[in-house]
């Protein structure tokens, strides 16, 4: 099974090239890519850095400082980081059901019932076709580890040849692209949609080669083999124990992404680039087919408007360095205070070799000749001086997991439960911007997967057509489609991960799902009521407007109590138009005292006391 990127026809639209002009376009794409690969030279040799001590490599295989054959343990403060981190973030994001939320941006039935159509055929493309879950899982891993994930959402052909050459499948593809294999101008801002030019490397073997070469056409003239792999992937096989030292049967190629004046008119076009970085060699040229670069990214700590981020353990590093050192000197440090080395005078020891076991007896005839040496002490701030640098590691990165304390170290025996989990949600600010840029980056790979529809059914594509109805039914279908082909698609619904915030709390969400309930019924209680009053014959117009402001107060002040709720995306959908309602009633003609009903109805809802006087014993209208 192979997966090939397909570009309809109506989406790869050809350029009209010259030889010139593509031998122009190869040099400075050449030179380009060259120097970006010069530029991150450093951060190649930091990420290799960040994958050993994530292993728990040590830097050196022996370590003979102060003698001989000294402790070597690297203490792995970053990868106790790293896991806990990685497990929260994908908790967060996938323990909620349904993991992507679709809303109207309107609040007519027509947007409602399109965003329940979206909804599902969403879900069922998150869990079924589009891979999300496979990508986010290496993805996120490297955000955290490495400061920077790489999502990238081609339209991808699953090609099949056994005694015939057919496709089985076709769609897009969330797909976990590494971070060394993503490529941008040195000193790039942090948006790869404005960059002059992004690039996707990829390594394809002959086989592949020929495969796109066939089917799609590719010029494959003059490609060459690359002799090895990249640094950072050829250190990930050998920490993985996977490598292989046989001779490279790969080709480098680069999907480039790039604005470049290739018909010299003054003006840049939007290239997209397949090439062969070895050879120098075009294999496909044409005009940009997507309508944005298909790729999203995130990052756990932002460095100010540079692309790649801060991860965990090049953050950790310093911490880690210490404590590696320090606990091998301290390992070292009891072994030497167990051991002993003898003093004597010549002659005393014959040989000058002592065998030493538990009640021996060594026979000699100058007992004071022999002295025992100690060789160290046991210093106890050396736990303290270790404790107060994991402390730091843990400020630095916002994992509370490395030093692991005890929940009883952190809360009383009588702390509220509403105390302790504000304790506990305390530890997870450090958290948010990382998992925010996690949550932002998975809903844009999902958008893109929307979008990767979108332009092929603008293409004329049937197949993307034919998917659509085959999981969603005809009419659903319908609707979806004629939604993706209007001009300005992306106001119609909002697509957003349902995992608001970096905390989660089944017992909490619990609890406000019935907070929210209760208020709702007695809202809809009092809503009826209102209507009731104001539909009386007889109500004076003066009421009846005073009515409509009551309508119109309370429901804003619904709405604003909505927005407070985390898992309410939509409030608006829960308060009633009662203001249109009202003015639909026959005009009234009853004067004050239909007002005092309309009143009593919202307050208490109960009987109207005695002489126009308000029951003030009524609960209220949130109570």
């Amino acid at each position: 099974m192979r997966f090939v990127e397909a570009v309809p026809e109506g989406l790869e639209r050809t350029l009209r090239r010259t030889p010139e002009r593509d031998q122009r376009l190869a040099a400075w794409l050449t030179s380009e890519l060259n120097d970006a690969y010069a530029a991150r030279l450093q951060w190649d040799q930091d990420v290799q850095e960040d994958l050993r001590q994530y292993e728990g490599v040590p830097r050196n295989p022996m370590r003979n400082v102060p003698v001989e054959n000294a402790p070597n343990i690297e203490v792995t403060l970053g990868a106790i980081a790293c896991d806990a981190l990685y497990a929260q973030a994908t908790d967060l994001i996938w323990t909620i059901s349904p993991t992507v939320t679709v809303r109207p941006v309107h609040g007519d039935e027509a947007s409602v019932q399109l965003s329940k159509d979206f909804q599902a055929w969403i879900d069922w493309g998150v869990r079924n076709e589009w891979k999300v879950r496979e990508a986010f899982d290496h993805a996120v891993l490297d955000d955290i580890q490495l400061g920077t994930g790489i999502y990238s959402v081609p339209w991808l052909q699953s090609v099949k040849k056994t005694d015939l050459h057919r496709v089985t499948d076709v769609g897009p593809r969330v797909l976990a692209l590494p971070v060394e294999d993503f490529v941008i101008e040195g000193g790039a801002g942090a948006d790869p949609q404005t960059a002059r030019w992004v690039a996707m490397r990829y390594w394809l073997t002959e086989a592949e080669l020929a495969l796109r070469a066939k089917k799609y056409k590719w010029k494959t003239d003059g490609v060459q083999l690359c002799g090895t792999k990249g640094w950072i992937r050829t250190r990930r096989e050998q920490l993985g124990r996977t490598h292989t030292n046989k001779i490279s049967t790969l080709y480098e190629v680069h999907d480039a992404y790039c604005a470049f004046d290739y018909d010299e008119d003054g003006l840049d076009e939007d290239l997209f680039v397949q090439f062969d970085r070895h050879g120098l060699a075009i294999l496909k040229l044409s005009y940009t087919p997507y309508d944005t670069r298909p790729t999203e990214v995130m990052r756990y700590q932002l460095r100010g408007h540079l692309f790649y981020g801060l991860g965990v353990l090049r953050m950790i590093r310093p911490y880690q360095e210490e404590v590696t050192e320090g606990h091998n000197d301290r390992t070292l440090n009891v072994k030497l205070a167990n051991t002993r080395m003898w003093r004597t005078r010549p002659g005393v020891v014959p040989g000058g070799t002592m065998l030493v076991w538990p009640n021996r007896v060594l026979e000699t005839s100058d007992p004071d000749g022999i002295a025992e040496l100690k060789l160290s002490e046991v210093y106890p701030s050396a736990f303290q001086n270790e404790s107060i640098t994991v402390a730091l590691a843990e400020r630095r990165v916002g994992s509370a997991e490395i030093a692991a304390p005890r929940p009883s170290a952190l809360l009383g025996g009588r702390t509220p439960g509403i105390t302790a989990l504000s304790i506990l949600q305390q530890a997870n600010r450090r958290f948010t911007p990382a998992f925010d840029a996690i949550r932002f980056a998975t809903a844009g790979a999902i958008r893109q997967c929307v979008e990767r529809y979108r332009e092929q059914l603008l293409a004329g594509n049937a197949q993307a057509a034919q998917n659509i109805r085959r999981v969603m039914g005809a009419d659903a279908a319908r609707r979806i489609i004629g939604a993706l082909m209007q001009p300005h698609f992306e106001d119609a619904v909002v697509i957003e991960l349902t995992a608001s915030s970096v905390s989660v709390n089944r017992e909490a969400d619990r609890q406000n799902a019935i907070l929210l309930t209760q208020m709702l019924s007695q809202y809809y209680d009092k809503a009826l009521a209102l209507m009731q009053i104001a539909s009386q014959q007889g109500l004076a117009e003066p009421v009846r407007e005073t009515a409509r402001k009551i309508a119109e107060r309370t429901g804003e002040m619904i709405e604003r109590t909505l927005r407070t709720f985390d898992a309410v995306r939509d409030p608006q959908r829960f308060v009633l138009d009662l203001e249109s309602e009202i003015d639909q009633l026959p005009l009234p003609q009853q004067g004050v005292e239909g007002l005092a009903q309309v009143i009593q109805s919202l307050v208490g809802g109960g009987p109207e006391a005695p002489n126009g006087q308000l029951d003030e014993q009524a609960p209220g209208l949130l109570q």
